[in-house]
C-alpha cells in the first residue's frame, strides 16, 4: 500500500495538493499522534512544498518505526507517485 502526505498547512493543502494525498500538518502539535495511526510497514511519499518540511517529517517518522518513507517536495512527489498537482478553483 502507498500513501502519499501532504505535512503543510490545511491552506496550502487546499491551494494545491498532489492528487490522493492525505493532509497531516507538520507543525500542528497533533502530527505525531495523528501519524502514528497510520500502518508502520506501507509505503510513503511524504512532501511539503520544496522538500524541508517534508524530509524532517520523513525522519521522524522512521525514528518512530516507520519502514519505507521518502520525503519530497511537492513536484518530486508529483513525479514519484505518479499523481497531477491538483489546483484550487
Amino acid at each position: 500500500m502507498r500513501l502519499i502526505i501532504d505535512v503543510r498547512t490545511r491552506a496550502e493543502f487546499n491551494a494545491r495538493h498532489v492528487e490522493g494525498a492525505i493532509n497531516v500538518d507538520y507543525r500542528d502539535p497533533s502530527f505525531g499522534r495523528e501519524i502514528a495511526e497510520f500502518p508502520k510497514d506501507a509505503e510513503y511519499i511524504v512532501y511539503c512544498n520544496a522538500g524541508g518540511r517534508g524530509g524532517r517529517a520523513a525522519s521522524f517518522m522512521k525514528a518512530h518505526g516507520f519502514t519505507d518513507v521518502r520525503g519530497y517536495g511537492i513536484m518530486g512527489a508529483s513525479i514519484a507517485s505518479g499523481q497531477p498537482v491538483v489546483y484550487a478553483g
